[in-house]
Order: structure tokens, then C-alpha cells, then sequence
């Protein structure tokens, strides 16, 4: 009886198992015309540059969240790129990027690693653009480098922990949690990752679960079987804490926008609140009818309170 249950739990394993996928496949089904592959001191960068051979025009800077890759602002390219150059990356230890050697990621680290992109970009000046994770390393370059970014904007920023917010007196004990809540048998996405697990996680960031198509469901699932991109999400999650968000944004005087998707189930509307006590100067908008997501699902919407922050005017 022992061999003959032990030999059903290697065939569910073997079942179960999901592997990474290949780097080169990925990258021939995902590559474009401006995409560029950049060696950097500790990763290599896989990204996007509309227009990299004009170092004039006014440039966006795109940083998407955890667990997701530089194909979530494909909308928000296709409506900016009429006026503006717009650079896009692959956080790295996600999507087609490579994971670095030191498994780091700390603030600091992000940082770091942020500016050794920005730089190999040449970048000078620009606007600077985070949703989620990318808010936070978005926050934290503009908190160093006021010079070089002439707007922030924070898309559903991380920062609080998942329990619920009471405003900025409990900063510092929000700064003691794991900004990530997840439960224990979470780990075990690094050894199988079905695609229906994915759709289950994925739908949860749509305010309307509909608007969720079988390409972006695939993108995702690809994006979390390249090579590494588990094992790095699962080391940043354990490393990751809250914010004392009054101290981490006190420095920032750059003129910043704040969006939020008032049904957002992943980081509710309530955080919008610590935001903007600890950055009374910023303006926010909240989307109707959006989820954490928001440039995918309310990508024109968003776009829109973009460029009216910039004083742009609308969409061409």
C-alpha cells in the first residue's frame, strides 16, 4: 500500500509540475521592433523605447507591478506614442529581464538597479510612471532625483500592507508588516503554475472579470514561466515590508498624480487615504468601475487623467 500511494503522489507531482519556460521562445513571440535587450552591472534588461533615437522629445518612463512584464502598458503606448517618446522595462527578476546574482530586493537594491537602467538609457529628464510595485521604486528615484523627473505618477501605488488603513498615526506599525499577505501554500507556485490557478488570481484584479481575454490570461501565464521570474517573485515577497509612508514620501516635491480603481480588490481605495495625508500636494483621480489593474482596464480613462496632469490635453 505505501509503494502504491507513494507512486500516486510522483505521477500527481509529475502531473502538477510546471517548468520554465524557454527564454528564446519567449522572446521570438514577444519581441517587437523596438525592443531592446540591455546589459546593465546586474541584470539584463529586456525593454522598449518608441522612439530611442530622439533624445529631445518629452519622455515617459512606464514601471508595472509584481508579477507582471512591460506588455501591461501596451495600451497606454499605443495612445501616448502620437506625442511622446515612451520607455518601457522588464522589472528585473521579471518578464524577459534576468534575475540578479545578489536575489536582493530591498528598496535600496531597486534603486539602484533603476538607475543603472535609466542611466544605460541616457535619460536626463522625464516623466516618471509606476503601478503597484513600480509606484514605490517610481517614488523612491523621484524622492533621490528630483532633477530628473518632472512629473510622478503613482497607479495604485504599494506601500500600505493588505490590512485595513487607519490614516497616517498607524504608519509605523504598518511599517512592521510583509507588505505581501499571502497564505503558506502560496510557495508552491515555483514548482507548478497551471494556467487556471493564474486565471483565478488574475480575474481578481478586474473590476469586471469579463474584460479579461484569453491574450492577456496567456501573457501572464508566460510571463510567470520565464526563466526564474518564480523563485524571484517569491523572494521579493518575502523581503518586502510596509511603509511609513509619511516618511518615505515627505521629501518628494515633484508635481505627482495619484490614480486609483475604486474597485480595486488587491490595494482597496481605503490606502488612497494614507496617500494623501502623506502627500497633501498631490492630485488624485479614482476610476469608476476599475480594478487594480488599471491601465489594462481603463486604459484610455487613465491615459486621459494623464495627459490633463501633464497639460497635454486629450488623447489624438
Amino acid at each position: 500500500m505505501p509503494i502504491i500511494f507513494s507512486m500516486i503522489m510522483v505521477l500527481a507531482g509529475l502531473l502538477l509540475w510546471t517548468p520554465d519556460l524557454s527564454f528564446d521562445r519567449l522572446k521570438a513571440f514577444y519581441e517587437t521592433p523596438q525592443s531592446q535587450l540591455l546589459q546593465t552591472p546586474e541584470s539584463l534588461v529586456f525593454s522598449e523605447d518608441t522612439d530611442p533615437k530622439n533624445e529631445t522629445a518629452s519622455t515617459v518612463v512606464l514601471i508595472h507591478g509584481l508579477g507582471s512584464s512591460l506588455q501591461t502598458w501596451d495600451e497606454w503606448v499605443r495612445l501616448l506614442k502620437p506625442q511622446m517618446r515612451v520607455v518601457r522595462f522588464d522589472v528585473p527578476g521579471f518578464g524577459l529581464s534576468s534575475a540578479p546574482a545578489s536575489h536582493d530586493y530591498s528598496d535600496a537594491a531597486d534603486l539602484r538597479r533603476l538607475e543603472q537602467f535609466l542611466e544605460s538609457k541616457k535619460l536626463k529628464t522625464f516623466v516618471l510612471v509606476g503601478h503597484a510595485l513600480g509606484a514605490r521604486m517610481a517614488w523612491t528615484y523621484a524622492a533621490k532625483h528630483p532633477e530628473s523627473v518632472t512629473h510622478l505618477v503613482l497607479l495604485s501605488p504599494e506601500g500600505s500592507p493588505s490590512s485595513p488603513s487607519k490614516g497616517s498615526e498607524n504608519g509605523a506599525q504598518l511599517a512592521s508588516l510583509p507588505t505581501y499577505d499571502t497564505p503558506f501554500y502560496f510557495g508552491l507556485i515555483r514548482f507548478t503554475c497551471p494556467k487556471w490557478a493564474v486565471k483565478v488570481i488574475l480575474e481578481n484584479a478586474f473590476a469586471d472579470p469579463g474584460l479579461m481575454t484569453e491574450q492577456t490570461l496567456s501573457r501572464y501565464h508566460d510571463m510567470l514561466l520565464a526563466p526564474g521570474v518564480r523563485a524571484s517573485m517569491l523572494d521579493r515577497m518575502s523581503q518586502s515590508m510596509g511603509l511609513e509612508l509619511s516618511v518615505a514620501l515627505k521629501s518628494i516635491d515633484t508635481p505627482t498624480l495619484i490614480v486609483w480603481g475604486e474597485e480595486d480588490r488587491i490595494s482597496p481605495l481605503i490606502h488612497l487615504e494614507d496617500f494623501k495625508v502623506a502627500m497633501p500636494g498631490a492630485k488624485t483621480v479614482t476610476l469608476k468601475n476599475t480594478g487594480h489593474l488599471i491601465q489594462e482596464e481603463s486604459a484610455e480613462d487613465s491615459v486621459k487623467a494623464f495627459l490633463n496632469f501633464l497639460g497635454k490635453g486629450s488623447i489624438i
